[in-house]
């Protein structure tokens, strides 16, 4: 009886052990997945998850190279209490962003930035969820952010680049010494989006006007930052100075926003008046009977692409970091220039005829690798096969495709020139998707490459640009600087 019962024992132990190395073999290979199955990664601890992974990086993103190579492309991860997953591949980010952009269009709710929003992320254009008001928003903008070449609009930018440009260069002009640049290309930035998008320009010395621009620039800051507290709500206590500082530079802005921009357009609204600008196209929808959006919304859109030349202008002390340790760059710009210029002001219709600067700003952008705004799974779905559940937070990890020696020859190294043709002519690899893409792409990259186009090949026209010092680092992984940043010199031409 007991051998009976041993043999018994040892034939289920086997049948065990045969059935556990047919899963293990049957397993889907790394990268791949099949219905029903998690994504492979790290274990969580408890309260943190995995967010001690992330620490010890230059870039807090390389960490999600390191573990991509140990759990694949499609990995996930727990940050604190929120379930994530990564998305490394050109493949599967494409599938996040178009084949399955309705599956994946919400955003995280973030705590920290309520107060930016009046307690609702749905009154921000970039971290509400998707809803009809947001595809509204987004067609209404459209016509503005993407003005067609030679039309009305298009003009109308070109002509406030240069006045805001001519403006810029006289005053960097009146000194020899090194400049903060940066305050300088906040207000210039500042006020061709409120021109052209508010038909409202400023004074550089309207205190209310620098005092709005440093508020856009201090909460582009601090939305910037990486913090525990986004993904541990229960740490938000310690964050109370932060979101009172915060919810009082919203505020301020929003009183400029009302009494300096928007007051008089509504008080004096006709239903006949013909539409100017994205003032007029926003009261004249809350004006409606029909509108889907109230004045406080339409109010924070405004303000949402207003504030866009925060974004802007940080990337713009960036270009300049970039190019004042390269002469032989700066050389060949000016050598651009001066062949179509013949001295006179530069024109948004050049970029197609100044390859290489355009180049320029597209290199840096890359070097930047500035993060993706995450997405969130709005239903239970699938990634490379991996199942996804609703409420899943999707990291598109742009860092990867920005720098991967597999997609770019010598990725650490400033070269331009990797975006031109053999012929000379601009090109745009697929991997590069700097903007994101599908129904939630950036609403605001086209005016970003008008304004960093004009601005670079406008002071690079009229100056050579040096580095207050040889020794500097430009911060990758992040597009905000601190207001007190870089300084160069620029001696006039």
């Amino acid at each position: 009886m007991e051998g009976i019962l041993l043999s018994s024992a040892s034939y289920l132990l086997v049948l065990a052990l045969a059935l556990l190395v047919a899963i293990i073999c049957s397993a889907p290979k790394k990268g791949q997945g099949s219905k029903g199955t998690r994504a492979p990664g790290p274990r969580p601890w408890p309260l943190v998850g995995s967010l001690h992974l992330l620490g010890g990086y230059a870039v807090p993103y390389q960490a999600f190279d390191v573990l991509a190579q140990k759990y694949g492309s499609v990995l996930s991860i727990t940050l604190g209490e929120v379930p994530c997953l990564v998305v490394s591949s050109l493949e599967h980010i494409k599938e996040v962003l178009f084949a399955k952009g309705d599956h994946f269009d919400g955003r995280p709710n973030f705590r920290r930035f309520e107060p930016l929003f009046s307690g609702d992320k749905q009154n921000s254009l970039a971290f509400c969820d998707w809803s009809v008001v947001q595809k509204i928003r987004r067609e209404m903008l459209r016509a503005h952010t993407f003005p067609r070449a030679f039309t009305t609009r298009f003009h109308q930018l070109d002509s406030l680049l240069n006045e805001e440009l001519n403006e810029l260069t006289l005053q960097l002009e009146l000194t020899d010494r090194p400049t903060a640049i940066k305050p300088l290309l906040l207000q210039a930035c500042a006020n061709v989006f409120t021109a052209y998008f508010c038909t409202s320009k400023f004074s550089r010395d309207d205190a209310g006007f620098v005092n709005m621009v440093k508020n856009f620039d201090n909460i582009f800051y601090e939305v910037n930052r990486g913090c525990a507290a986004d993904f541990m709500p229960w740490l938000m206590p310690l964050h109370r100075r932060q979101l009172a500082q915060m919810e009082r530079w919203s505020d301020e802005i929003r009183q400029f926003v009302v009494s300096r921009i928007v007051s008089e357009r509504l008080e004096s609204w006709t239903a006949d008046r013909e539409e100017e600008d994205y003032v007029d196209a926003l009261i004249g929808h809350v004006k409606d009977e029909k509108a889907a959006m109230s004045l406080e919304t339409a109010l924070f859109a405004l303000e949402d692409i207003v504030g866009g030349h925060s974004a802007v202008a940080n990337l713009l002390v960036k270009i300049l970091g970039f190019v004042a340790r390269r002469p032989d760059v700066q050389k060949r710009v000016q050598m651009e220039v001066d062949d179509i210029s013949a001295g006179r002001d530069i024109t948004l219709a050049d970029r197609t005829l100044m390859p290489y600067t355009e180049a320029i700003v597209l290199e840096s952008i890359r070097h930047i690798s500035s993060p993706i705004v995450p997405h969130v799974a709005n239903q239970t779905s699938s990634i490379a096969g991996y199942e996804v559940e609703n409420g899943t937070l999707i990291f598109l990890n742009n860092y990867t495709l920005n720098m991967s020696p597999e997609l770019w020859e010598e990725p650490e190294k400033f070269a331009p020139e990797r975006f031109l043709s053999s012929e000379g002519k601009l090109i745009k690899p697929e991997h590069f998707l700097p903007f994101g893409g599908g129904r939630r792409s950036c609403m605001g990259y086209k005016m970003t490459q008008f304004v960093a186009f004009s601005t670079l090949a406008t002071l690079l026209q009229r100056f050579d640009i040096l580095p207050e010092t040889d020794v500097y680092d430009i911060p990758l992984g992040n597009l905000a600087l601190p207001y007190d940043t870089l300084k160069f010199r620029f001696l006039p031409r």
